[in-house]
């Protein structure tokens, strides 16, 4: 049984003191740790730093985060906490002042308990959250209160289901009467509602809960054509019982996609037009599908705004959340730049059907018809060759991947602020990229972080001596004379089609990606020869020097794997 340290526990209260984040519990008790005149528990504290570090992740189970300042970071897994912590958990959950704090540690310690003391940990925690509900509502961040208080109610009723405690039906009563709230406030987002309404609509049994709940957000969040989108299909989800029902929101669901397009234009027109055509393609509406692809194939360039190609998308909140998170995870430098240089190549589609079937592409690239008015005066360079299946979701996917890794080198700096001497002392390959050019890749880095387009100029080439000295190893990169031709060395683009062609060297997952990225002049930004030649007309996008800072660092990493005889996955 561990006694409570009455300091420690005073501090824990101050900390947990409006608090909206576990994490600012964690933060300012090692705050109070440091400041503290009398002396804190120094055990207790860590502990306690250390539980409210342990994140909740989407499938209900915790991972954590903290380092701590002993030699050895903290588990990350319950199961490797130890008993001693545990108790510390149980003494201080028992008593702290702020039950949305008595909650979380009430939650972890229904996880490393058994028997009895399970089920008493997870009752606790059930009637902590419910309670902290409109603690949260009252903390001085209102938006992120509000939301902190929805999730409460959500893991409170999640929990009580898992047990088929009574009390579920109470919570999810309100769950209800929240959400309703939420929106007598007039306020224009829609995420408390959506989490409050999630966990009923998943589930057939909560559907007549819900169903109010989505009726009247369907309706009060008309403005925003996606966000009545996505309540419209709950509303679906929720009343799959009534077929025709269905069949009547599936056309309002369309109805408000096309109303959406009349009043943009552009881009967001067509993709507006497209998510219609797809709903309505999807749900076998086939005369809706053929009005609005005769809408689509109505638009003309002038419509598109096509005087320079331009792709406006919008991405999921947490796909950047989820990137920027795995950085915010690394415990030093070098572990983040290798999380980043471990991100998974995008996926090459082999043809149009087999990426259908996988679902990775944009809505709009799935429509039968991909182009629209294609005699119109829309800028196309024409090779004349047969475009390769799948090309444009490629370059599509390239994009979109840059964007989160951008997101990810900027939650690196915001972490470390690695000066250029660091970064080099990382970098640094003696094979691949000897120390002077580590620090020219360091410089590129500090470059792309002062957001000065310079960098993207100082790495390109930086990339192709590191790819060229890796495959010096195990292919040949020089090409001889023969009759009149001159010998030289490989090119940028032959070295990364000589990589392509090597499965069995780490990094060549990455090596049709970088391809279209740096040296495909037909198809892809073809950055490198833009850069070398001067023929941009504007710097190319921030995304795209990240893109190129990736290469350095995925093949930097192949080299490292390289050495050490890890093969390529």
């Amino acid at each position: 049984m561990t006694t409570i340290d009455s300091a420690t526990l005073t501090a824990l209260n101050a900390a947990s003191q409006g608090f909206v984040f576990y994490s600012d519990i964690s933060d300012r008790l090692g705050a109070a740790s440091k400041d503290a005149t009398g002396g804190l528990e120094e055990e207790h504290v860590e502990a306690l730093r250390a539980g409210f570090l342990f994140f909740l992740r989407t499938d209900g189970t915790f991972v954590g985060e903290y380092v701590g300042a002993g030699p050895q970071p903290w588990p990350r897994e319950l199961s490797e906490v130890s008993k001693r912590t545990v108790d510390i958990w149980a003494a201080y959950g028992a008593e702290a002042d702020h039950p949305g704090a008595r909650g979380r540690l009430h939650d972890l310690l229904h996880i490393v308990s058994s028997g009895r003391p399970r089920i008493e940990h997870l009752r606790a925690a059930v009637d902590c959250y419910v309670e902290s509900a409109d603690w949260f509502e009252a903390a001085p961040q209102m938006s992120g209160g509000r939301l902190r208080a929805a999730d409460s109610l959500v893991r409170a009723f999640e929990l009580a289901l898992s047990v088929n405690l009574p009390a579920a039906a109470d919570i999810a009563a309100a769950m209800v009467a929240r959400a309703m709230t939420e929106m007598d406030r007039g306020d224009e987002g829609p995420g408390v509602v959506g989490a409050l309404l999630d966990p009923l609509v998943k589930r057939s049994k909560w559907h007549a809960h819900a169903l109010p709940v989505v009726k009247r957000a369907a309706e009060h969040y008309r403005r925003d054509a996606h966000v009545r989108v996505s309540f419209l299909r709950d509303l679906a989800a929720v009343t799959k019982g009534d077929p025709d029902g269905v069949e009547r929101i599936n056309r309002v669901i369309a109805a408000t996609y096309t109303d959406a397009a009349e009043r943009l234009g552009g881009v967001a027109k067509l993709m507006m037009l497209s998510d219609a055509a797809v709903h309505a393609r999807d749900k076998g509406l086939t005369d809706l599908h053929a009005d609005i692809r005769m809408k689509q194939q109505a638009l003309t360039r002038e419509d598109l705004e096509f005087q320079k190609v331009r792709f406006d998308t919008d991405m999921p909140e947490e796909l950047f959340g989820a990137a920027g998170a795995y950085i915010g995870e690394a415990k030093d430098l070098e572990d983040a730049l290798l999380r980043i240089a471990d991100y998974p190549a995008p996926p090459q589609a082999e043809s149009k059907a087999e990426g259908d079937e996988q679902g990775l592409q944009p809505s709009f690239l799935r429509l039968d018809t991909v182009r629209i008015n294609t005699a119109g005066p829309v800028l196309v360079h024409n090779t004349g060759r047969q475009e390769a299946p799948g090309h444009k979701q490629s370059v599509i996917s390239l994009e979109l991947t840059g964007v989160l890794i951008s997101r990810q080198l900027d939650v690196l700096w915001e972490r470390f602020e690695p000066s250029i001497r660091e970064m080099a002392t990382v970098l640094t390959n003696p094979v691949v990229l000897p120390a002077e050019r580590a620090r020219l890749l360091g410089r590129a880095f500090q470059l792309y972080w002062e957001y000065d387009e310079i960098a993207l100029f100082v790495a390109v080439p930086l990339v192709e001596g590191i790819l060229r000295r890796y495959l010096k190893q195990h292919t040949p990169v020089i090409n001889l004379a023969k009759g009149d031709s001159a010998g030289g060395v490989s090119q940028l683009g032959g070295l990364l089609r000589s990589l392509a062609g090597r499965p069995d060297l780490a990094g060549s997952s990455w090596a049709v990606s970088f391809l279209l990225l740096l040296a495909e002049q037909d198809a892809g930004p073809n950055v490198r020869n833009v850069v070398a030649h001067d023929l941009w007309e504007s710097f190319p996008p921030r995304h795209q020097t990240a893109m190129v800072l990736l290469a350095a660092l995925v093949f930097l990493r192949a080299a490292s794997a390289d050495s050490t005889g890890e093969a390529e996955e």
